[in-house]
């Protein structure tokens, strides 16, 4: 009857008072010993919530992804923590939860032997560690550096090798002008893959690198522009040649019109 009360409600677009319903039919199922469906109906309840209430949604589809796992439900439950993390990350801009919960799911991807899925979410973890609420490039870097490597072998994933390298250089050198390790990763990469060396990613990193080294703020912007005019730079990686630029000097007042 609950379900039946919250669903009527949803025709209604009363979508705040079906989540509600949803949650009493899950109660009522818990206590009826019925945990499957009470799984199912807090996904329910999820979905509702998230039109109108999305931290109701957050807390009932946290609670069905641990009934799941309890059940030994891993790849249910890791499809259902990449909603969950976007859930935090686009309607909650709650960096931290979104992270753990994108982490998590790639460790039960990974042990699904779903390594694509795992690095998708792997990857979305390391961009949000280069968020200003977290800033930790390091992390990011290893992250990067880590799927890279996992990548040379796959004819699939082989195409992105280069924004793999990118991201993990340029992290390196977000954290603490860390030059020396920017540049021994550039050569480790191009051990990895010889061809990386004749790409406009390779160059452009050479001259950041000199840069840094230099401490010549000027030169980290040029670098940027010439580099942005032939691929173009998103968010993130202006994002992030912000924080290098400004670690070098005095941060100007509109620091993303410095690359763009």
């Amino acid at each position: 009857i609950y379900t039946q009360a919250a669903n009527i409600y949803k025709l209604q677009r009363k979508n705040a008072l079906a989540g509600q319903t949803f949650e009493k039919a899950a109660n009522a199922q818990i206590k009826a010993d019925s945990s499957d469906e009470a799984s199912n109906t807090l996904v329910e309840a999820y979905k509702s919530y998230k039109m109108e209430v999305p931290i109701e949604a957050a807390r009932c589809l946290s609670k069905a992804i641990e009934m799941f796992v309890a059940r030994g439900q891993f790849r249910r439950g890791a499809n259902f923590k990449v909603d969950l993390a976007e859930l935090y990350e686009n309607e909650l801009t709650d960096v931290k939860n979104a992270i753990a919960s994108y982490e998590d799911a790639a460790d039960w991807y990974r042990g699904d032997s779903a390594q694509a899925l795992s690095n998708k979410c792997s990857l979305k973890a390391a961009d949000l560690y280069c968020d200003e609420q977290v800033g930790d490039y390091d992390k990011a870097a290893t992250v990067y550096e880590r799927i890279a490597k996992e990548s040379l072998n796959n004819n699939l994933a082989k195409w992105s090798l280069k924004e793999y390298f990118l991201k993990a250089i340029l992290c390196r050198l977000a954290t603490n002008n860390d030059y020396a390790s920017g540049n021994a990763l550039l050569n480790r990469f191009n051990q990895w893959d010889p061809t990386f060396s004749s790409t406009r990613e390779f160059e452009f990193l050479n001259k950041l690198i000199q840069a840094v080294r230099d401490g010549n703020s000027d030169e980290i912007a040029n670098a940027s522009r010439d580099y942005d005019k032939i691929a173009r730079l998103d968010a993130l990686k202006i994002r992030i040649l912000n924080k290098i630029k400004s670690s070098v000097t005095e941060a100007p007042d509109e620091l993303e019109e410095d690359f763009t």
